[in-house]
Parts: structure tokens; sequence; C-alpha cells
């Protein structure tokens, strides 16, 4: 079942409708972008923790496989202080920490709930789901309809396997393979040059985690390379190591 988040007991999150609401009132909403939803529940996730905005970058958009810009990341942000504006909250529970980046204070009382229904949904009025005042249906069509609901469930089962498949990963490019290593790259840069230098003086250990996938941007200082043991699966348990590296060290911590 889905999980919403109340806060301070008038606001309700709800992540997979990226919206907040107030809670005696649904009426009262601020739609999220998806970004924005994304950051909100990380900073619940570790509130009173300082967050990184690197952190940021790789856990909402680089796994996305979409580019950010620090305007774009601030802009979010700035979108989840008006919206706690709006509903009554103290858009100061979201803190920048200046060159290490943004915690939600502890003060925020947050309590992990399981939605029960939409915001704003009807209930079912019970005159309509009366069993006796459906009339029986004919056996054939009956037939039909189960062998067509067995087909659309193969079907969904499929569609399901294509879209739940790590969609990152699985449009990593491949770019070489050597020395035991197999090397994929990010494909939304145009050029792979980067990527090449870095695994021309790559010192990973190719014999316990030949698998290497590299994520790299040339305007951004921080690299990750997802090293593992077999081929990177959805399906099942993927022994996998994340390294990083600065390009320079004064953007560490940054």
């Amino acid at each position: 079942m889905a999980k919403i988040f109340l806060l301070n007991g008038t606001v309700v999150f709800w992540p997979e409708r990226n919206v907040l609401y107030a809670k005696l009132d649904e009426t009262k909403r601020q739609t999220l972008s998806n970004p924005a939803t994304r950051c909100l529940l990380l900073l619940i996730q570790q509130q009173g923790q300082v967050i990184e905005r690197d952190y940021f970058f790789e856990h909402v958009w680089f796994i996305n496989g979409a580019q950010v810009t620090n305007n774009t990341f601030y802009q979010n942000i700035s979108l989840l202080r008006r919206a706690f504006k709006e509903l009554g909250l103290n858009e100061e529970l979201i803190v920048t920490v200046p060159k290490v980046g943004i915690r939600l204070e502890p003060q925020l009382d947050v309590l992990e709930q399981e939605a029960e229904e939409s915001p704003g949904e009807q209930p079912i009025d019970s005159s309509y789901s009366s069993v006796n005042a459906l009339p029986k249906a004919p056996r054939t069509p009956t037939l039909w309809w189960i062998l067509a609901g067995v087909v659309s469930c193969i079907l969904a089962s499929f569609v399901t396997w294509q879209t739940q498949f790590d969609a990152r990963l699985s449009h990593y490019v491949p770019l070489s393979v050597g020395e035991g290593c197999h090397w994929y790259a990010n494909q939304d840069v145009l050029k792979f040059d980067k990527h090449q230098q870095f695994i021309r003086t790559s010192t990973l250990d190719c014999q316990s985690y030949p698998w290497i996938y590299l994520t790299l941007y040339p305007n951004f200082p921080r690299i990750s390379a997802l090293t593992c043991r077999q081929q990177y699966s959805h399906w099942r348990d993927n022994d996998c190591v994340t390294h990083y590296y600065f390009k320079e060290s004064r953007n560490v911590g940054t």
C-alpha cells in the first residue's frame, strides 16, 4: 500500500501523487514536480541531517538519466518552501547550509502512514454493489471474459517487466572490454572522450567486479563508477559497489 506522510498533523505529503495538501481541506493543495517530490522524500528520510547537493543530484536526477544545473536544483528547493508556506508550514524548516547541502529541521513532526484512499475520493454507493441485483451472465461469454483476462494478465506482466527493469542502467551504452572489465557509460552525453580517459587511468578491480557502469558529465566535478560482480539485473540481488571520484580536491564536500 502507498505511503503518505503527515507533517505537523496538518499537511499530508503523498509522494506517489506528487502533492501536498491540507488534511482538513483537501482542496488546499500544492502540486509538486517529480524532482521536488523526490527531494522532499530524501529530506524526510534523512530528517535532521545535512544532505549534500551532489547526493541530491545523484539520487534525484542522475539515477533517472537526467542532467541538472545548480539553478534547477535550487528552484525545486524553492518550490518546496513555497508549498510549505502556502499550506501553513514554516518554509524555514527547509534549511540551506552554505557550501554543504540542505537539511529538514527535526522540529517538523513527520508521521508515516498508509494511504487508504486518494485525496477527494468518494465512497462507492453500496446500492450498486449488490450481488443479487446483477443478472446471471451466459456461460459462453463468461468463458470469453476469462480468456481475455488471462491474455490481459500476460500482457500486463510483460509491460511491468519492461518498465520495472532499472531504466537508468538499461540505457547505458557499452564502451569497451579489456583486462577483464566490461565498461558501460551514461548515454546522455555528446562525447565519451572523458569516459575513455578515465578507463585508461582506472585502477578498479576488474577481477572481482568486472561489470562497471560509469557516470560522467564534462562540466560536473564528480565521477561515479558502479562496479558489479555480474551484469546488473533488476531481477536479482546485485553485488555492487559505488565509487566516487572528484576531478579537483577543492570540490569535495561542496
